[in-house]
């Protein structure tokens, strides 16, 4: 898919240029990005929740040739075209024959292969080469413009997968915006550089049924989310009146040392299934975690962990080192009761 967009892509003229996408996590949203920065030209992932003038002011500040946009923002794209005359290309993201599509741009690039065209499969990525335009809030009232390179996205992937592990198997519940280079770069580009699989959640308040559907075993979040899957955990406990039991099987589980983890996961069986029952790894960022939850969370058989980024390094500075070594201090206190 991303061979065929990215031929078509190529034969519009678009080579070398900066292409933006917006919209939700979604499908299309991943092949777009991948068929521009395998060797289209650079991409320019926005936040679909921005006033439509300050989308505006970004892909005029970036210079955008092109932009894939989600239907769900057909409204502010229709005003931005009117505006905007030098930006040559509108690509939806829904399928509709009536507009330039991404399932055009498949269909356009499959006719171009056949016809011998090796454009895009024969080009040669430049690793120092600007791939990515990023626009990050600071402290000014513009957001700031963060470059980064091939080398950069690709370093961060292959040193944090040496610290954290992820294997084929493993499946990915992807709840972050994706525009966001935590997301995209941990969420996305790693699972891929893994084999692993990525499925999309369909939104905040869908979490809980997603990771049913999904069965994820790794889960990306910041605090907020982690901690609020935490609190409905012990809530459910409460509820059931199954507090001092949960307790018990915690401190019994914790004196048998390693072989408790995998047993626990056996005893809290009940709580595990409500997150699709496959869970191993949930990794908090973007924000300190509560260390009363990472913790508690390991006591109910999830091992969580934290890390820590910043736009500019792709994002990954610092991570814990998996199961085998971790920290969670953290400077701030939330509400989360205290479970001990």
């Amino acid at each position: 898919m991303l061979k065929l967009s990215g031929t078509s892509l190529i034969g519009m003229g678009l080579k070398g240029k900066k292409i933006a996408i917006i919209g939700e996590n979604r499908y299309e949203w991943s092949i777009s990005y991948l068929a521009v920065i395998c060797g289209v030209g650079v991409v320019v992932p926005l936040d679909r929740m921005l006033p439509e003038q300050e989308i505006a002011n970004c892909l005029q500040r970036a210079d955008v040739s092109a932009v894939i946009y989600s239907d769900k923002l057909d409204d502010k794209i229709e005003e931005i075209e009117k505006e905007f005359g030098n930006i040559e290309y509108f690509i939806t993201m829904k399928k509709d024959e009536n507009i330039l599509s991404v399932e055009q741009l498949v269909q356009r690039g499959k006719e171009l292969i056949e016809s011998g065209d090796r454009k895009y499969e024969d080009i040669e990525i430049d690793e120092n080469a600007m791939a990515s335009l990023l626009f990050t809030s600071g402290t000014t009232s513009e957001s700031k413009a963060v470059m980064l390179s091939h080398h950069n996205l690709a370093y961060n992937i292959e040193n944090m997968t040496k610290l954290v592990h992820f294997y084929p198997e493993d499946r990915m519940l992807s709840i972050l915006p994706i525009h966001h280079t935590y997301e995209c770069t941990c969420g996305f580009l790693m699972p891929i550089y893994k084999g692993s699989s990525v499925a999309y959640c369909d939104g905040l308040k869908y979490i809980a049924g997603d990771m049913k559907e999904a069965k994820p075993t790794v889960v990306l979040a910041v605090p907020l989310i982690v901690e609020s899957m935490y609190d409905k955990i012990w809530q459910n406990i409460d509820k059931q009146g199954k507090t001092k039991l949960v307790k018990t099987m915690i401190k019994l589980t914790n004196a048998l040392g390693k072989p408790g983890f995998n047993l626990k996961k056996k005893l809290f069986k009940e709580i595990h299934e409500n997150f699709g029952g496959r869970i191993r790894l949930i990794v908090a960022g973007a924000a300190a975690i509560n260390p009363e939850v990472s913790k508690g969370l390991r006591d109910l058989g999830m091992f969580a962990m934290q890390g820590y980024g910043l736009t500019e390094t792709s994002p990954i500075a610092a991570v814990n080192r998996g199961p085998e070594d971790y920290k969670d201090a953290a400077a701030r206190i939330t509400t989360a009761g205290n479970r001990s």
